[in-house]
């Protein structure tokens, strides 16, 4: 038995695998997800067994380059929405903590550097821990064994509390999940409106005889033209299509674009009953890299190919396919034409079928390396601080801008979805297993030596962020539920609490709440840690 407990591999899946059964076990729908592999490891780490360090970073690093991904289409229209009110969430959050951090330390008499450790603890943030050892080392104040006992006694708690709290906060605060998912579809349809199709009965005798194109090139509406019912039969709106008077034209684009087309063509009508011709619709996923890139207008769809794209979806949101529209890997595109054009066209936009199946590896790995080095280099503040962003930070930062772009230079990055979920995934579980064995060990010595009145300091610093952060988000700014979670688990820096949130809703809001907080509240607690050393030095 000893010589397999030996066995670092072994350990490591076997805490995995447990860990994932025991978070499957639920007691009236309410389950601990993903920190069942956090509970296991505390407890075999108690018992001496040990995750290496870097398989804990390498968890990480796959943890929040994937949500990083995930979260990028979204996240810059949002924080550009909600910026303000983001970035004030977490600055808030981490004073509240920092100072609920200063009033611990003084009624429970603990000393500033085991103190400093607790506020990184209690809001689970890994790269402040790092920040704070090294400007520790600069500056000879504390001790960094007591800075790592403070983080390793207050983490679990947070950690593991904070995903509870996020399952339970519904019912404390009376929210229904499925109105808060109509409450933000409703916000999509408004800042993207969905694309309807509207039938028009061409009725302005100035359009008699003109050519299709003679009408697009003017730029009266965006909505698309798809097709043409003439007599019975239905015709492919191509370039050199020529119009005539009570032609039952269809377009495809937000209400707003097609009332403007409305007003040129003429009054809408009903679609025909039958519909005789050789014209089909096909959807195809872009999976060509010489397609991927570029602009609609670039590649001539009219011109060359005789068809026209009514429709573009990426991830889950419909796009009006304007020629100022660039491709990207993995966009689902309408198409309407003849049968023989539309599969034409469809062969040559999915040329590359592999493409939609594998992840290109190489922009993949270079987004690591990009992080990496952008989390090491340090940012010189007035006070003399010298703040660093950390491996996590830096990678999560790079995730967002090469998500949001879609490329690294001349190489176009896409990532299939049941690959990001498996990175995701194994990537959290992987970080959990490490720092759940690293602070068992420690968890039981730390109580015997300082007492309980350690653990009450570190819930009490843990619970101020939690309540600072609710109140804020649910009574000031009325922020939708789904949302509120999601920046919950990110003003805590803590990934089982997006995870948890996750499981709660189909839509996206929690992940792009916490990729849209995460940022903010990351660089505030490595600067507010650092701030906290340099004011522990002068007390």
């Amino acid at each position: 038995m000893k010589e397999l407990l030996s066995q670092e591999m072994l350990v490591l899946f076997a805490i995995l695998a447990i860990g994932t059964a025991v978070g499957q076990i639920a007691y009236r729908g309410i389950s601990i997800g993903p920190a069942g592999v956090l509970f296991v490891a505390l407890l075999l780490g108690h018992f001496g067994l040990r995750i290496p360090s870097v398989v804990t970073e390498l968890g990480l690093l796959l943890f929040v380059y994937a949500v990083g991904l995930e979260a990028a289409p979204g996240f810059f229209r949002t924080f550009k929405k909600h910026g303000i009110q983001y970035l004030t969430i977490a600055l808030m959050t981490i004073v509240g903590s920092a100072i609920a951090t200063i009033l611990v330390a003084i009624i429970f008499s603990l000393p500033l550097d085991l103190a400093i450790g607790l506020f990184n603890g209690s809001l689970t943030c890994t790269p402040a821990l790092a920040a704070t050892l090294d400007s520790i080392g600069r500056s000879g104040f504390g001790s960094p064994e007591s800075v790592t006992v403070g983080y390793g006694v207050s983490y679990p708690f947070s950690m593991i509390g904070t995903v509870i709290l996020i399952q339970f906060l519904p019912r404390l605060l009376r929210k229904n999940i499925g109105k808060e998912e109509e409450k933000w579809k409703l916000e999509q349809r408004t800042d993207a409106p969905p694309l309807e199709v509207a039938h028009f009965l061409l009725t302005n005798k100035n359009l008699d005889r003109k050519e299709m194109h003679d009408i697009t090139s003017r730029h009266l509406s965006s909505a698309v033209i798809s097709r043409i019912y003439r007599s019975g039969k239905m015709f492919a709106a191509s370039p050199d299509f020529v119009f005539n008077l009570n032609d039952i034209v269809v377009a495809v684009g937000p209400q707003e674009e097609l009332e403007k087309t409305k007003l040129v063509i003429g009054e809408e009508t009903q679609p025909p009953a039958s519909s005789m011709g050789d014209v089909v619709s096909i959807a195809a996923e872009v999976t060509s890299t010489e397609v991927a890139g570029k602009k609609l207008a670039e590649l001539q769809v009219w011109e060359l190919y005789g068809v026209v794209v009514t429709r573009i979806k990426r991830y889950g949101i419909e796009i009006n396919p304007t020629g100022r529209v660039t491709l990207e890997l993995g966009d689902l595109i309408i198409i309407v034409g003849s049968k023989s054009s539309a599969e034409l066209f469809t062969k040559m936009v999915q040329s590359d079928r592999k493409q939609s199946e594998e992840t290109n590896m190489l922009p993949y790995l270079l987004g690591f390396v990009m992080g990496i080095i952008a989390g090491a280099i340090p940012i010189h503040l007035p006070s003399g601080i010298d703040l660093r962003f950390g491996s996590a930070g830096g990678v999560f930062i790079m995730s967002l801008i090469i998500g949001h772009f879609g490329k690294i230079g001349r190489f176009r990055l896409y990532v299939p979805p049941a690959a990001k979920n498996l990175t995701r995934s194994l990537g959290l579980m992987l970080f959990l297993a490490g720092v759940g064995t690293n602070a068992g060990g420690k968890f039981i010595g730390v109580i015997e030596s300082y007492g309980i009145k350690l653990l009450l300091a570190g819930i009490g610093v843990t619970a101020a962020a939690w309540i600072i952060a609710i109140i804020l988000m649910n009574t000031f700014m009325k922020m939708n539920f789904l949302a509120m979670i999601g920046a919950l688990s990110a003003c805590m820096t803590n990934p089982p609490g997006i995870a948890a949130s996750k499981q709660m809703t189909v839509t996206s809001l929690p992940t792009i709440s916490y990729a849209s907080v995460y940022p903010a509240a990351l660089i505030f607690k490595i600067v507010m840690a650092q701030i906290l050393v340099e004011l522990f030095l002068r007390m």
